[in-house]
């Protein structure tokens, strides 16, 4: 089953990337009214406004969204599909980082940062990137065995 398992992990990293970009991964509340909805590419204000504060959110997730598609067609080099998905992984955490700092940065003390679902996504690529790694690294281990064989 070489390449098979993991062109379809890391498709689904790329759905899932893909995911948190268009749904809200937030909202910032005070006294029980929404201040903000956070997008990774803008946030609404209560007044409709919109901000691009959240830009870099939308740029790191558009680069891993696009290093795991682009990872599919590197299929005949197994070693740097490899480094690929560990990239991949490091900006998703980088994402989460930027994101706790936004956190931090929109709200206050007074403030509560309440994370939607489409948060989660950016993990579930993370897990589907390690799954995709791991089937990469056994299947160069079986190319490698049955060339040692003949």
């Amino acid at each position: 089953m070489i390449q098979r398992k993991q062109t379809i992990f890391l498709f689904l990293a790329a759905v899932m990337s893909v995911l948190a970009l268009c749904f809200p991964l937030a909202t910032v509340s005070a006294d029980g009214f929404t201040l903000h909805r956070v997008y990774s590419l803008w946030m609404t204000t209560p007044s409709g406004a919109l901000s691009y504060l959240p830009w870099p959110l939308f740029m790191v997730m558009l680069l891993a969204a696009s290093l795991s598609v682009y990872t599919i067609f590197r299929y005949t080099q197994r070693t740097l599909q490899a480094s690929f998905c560990l990239i991949n992984i490091m900006l998703h955490v980088i994402w989460y980082v930027a994101l706790a700092v936004l956190s931090k940065f929109l709200a206050p003390n007074a403030a509560d940062f309440h994370v939607n679902i489409a948060a989660v996504f950016p993990a579930i690529a993370i897990i589907l990137c390690f799954m995709a790694r791991q089937g990469i690294l056994s299947d160069e281990r079986k190319v490698r065995a049955a060339d040692r064989i003949r």
